[in-house]
């Protein structure tokens, strides 16, 4: 019988892998528990906050657009409802990535003065 060369490799999970990272980010002498101080707590409930109160308005852009286009006469109206929606959606997408952008900013600026002193 021929010799077979397998490599194996263990089954990683999510966990496993965070576990590594946290490894690795230790050795390099960033712990993880002072990350978690009163400003980096607070940054991330800004986020979450923050993209829940988005979800919350797209969903009453939802439910207003089908509103109208159930009340709308005609094609056209349907499309000038559409096309509305469309572009308010495209609007909110883009404000709301640089508002994620910026408290993603001021959550890693906590954490670095958290490391720094």
């Amino acid at each position: 019988m021929p010799d077979k060369t397998t490599t194996t490799r263990s089954a990683a999970t999510p966990a496993a892998d965070i576990a590594g990272a946290m490894t690795a980010l230790q050795k390099a002498g960033l712990t993880a528990l002072p990350w978690f101080n009163g400003r980096a707590a607070e940054k991330i409930g800004s986020i979450g906050a923050e993209f829940v109160e988005f979800l919350a308005e797209r969903i009453r852009e939802d439910v207003k657009t089908q509103h109208q286009l159930l009340q709308c006469r005609d094609i056209a109206e349907a499309q000038r409802i559409q096309q509305t929606f469309l572009q308010t959606a495209a609007d909110q997408y883009a404000a709301q990535t640089g508002r994620m952008v910026e408290l993603g900013n001021e959550l890693m600026a906590a954490l670095v003065r958290t490391k720094a002193g």
